[in-house]
C-alpha cells in the first residue's frame, strides 16, 4: 500500500473548489424551493422547481439564480 501525502495548499485548493461548485449547484435549487414555499394558493406562477428556474433565468438572466 502506498499512501501519499497531500500538501496544506492542495488540500485548500481542493476545499475551495468544492465549496465554490457545493454553493453553485444549491444556491439556485435553494431559491427555486423558497419561491415555491412562498406562492398563494390559487396564484401558482411555477409550476415545478424547473419551471422555476426557467422563468428566473428569463426574467432576471442566469445571475438572477444567485441573488437573494
Amino acid at each position: 500500500k502506498m499512501s501519499q501525502q497531500i500538501s496544506l495548499p492542495a488540500k485548500l485548493i481542493n476545499g475551495g473548489i468544492a465549496g465554490i461548485v457545493g454553493v453553485t449547484c444549491v444556491f439556485p435549487i435553494d431559491l427555486a424551493k423558497t419561491r415555491l414555499q412562498n406562492q398563494r394558493q390559487g396564484q401558482q406562477v411555477y409550476k415545478s422547481m424547473i419551471d422555476c428556474l426557467i422563468k428566473t433565468v428569463r426574467s432576471e438572466g442566469y445571475f438572477g439564480m444567485y441573488r437573494e
